[in-house]
């Protein structure tokens, strides 16, 4: 296989990732914003997105501010008592 087909075969594949995360995106957005706890301001499907798309009118997080554990902590840590689940099933505390 040649590098450019290589190249080709991998854009493949990163459009098809692309268009499942999209799929996902919008059943994840419409839960989230029809939800009793509605965000400000609403998510886009692109908001669940890891690989974005090119003409995504979402920038993304800045560089000083990347999602990071203790972030993800706080976010998690300002939901109501049941809604953030440790992977082993213990409650967050």
């Amino acid at each position: 296989m040649t590098p450019r087909q290589l190249h080709a075969l991998r854009l493949r594949q990163i459009e098809h990732l692309q268009h499942s995360e999209l799929m996902t995106g919008i059943v994840a957005s419409v839960t989230a914003n029809f939800s009793m706890m509605k965000p400000e301001p609403p998510f886009s499907a692109e908001s669940f997105m890891i690989h974005k798309l090119p003409d995504s009118p979402e920038d993304g997080p800045e560089p000083d501010e990347e999602m990071d554990g203790d972030k993800l902590l706080r976010i998690l840590g300002g939901l109501p008592a049941g809604a953030a689940i440790r992977v082993d099933g213990s409650n967050q505390q």
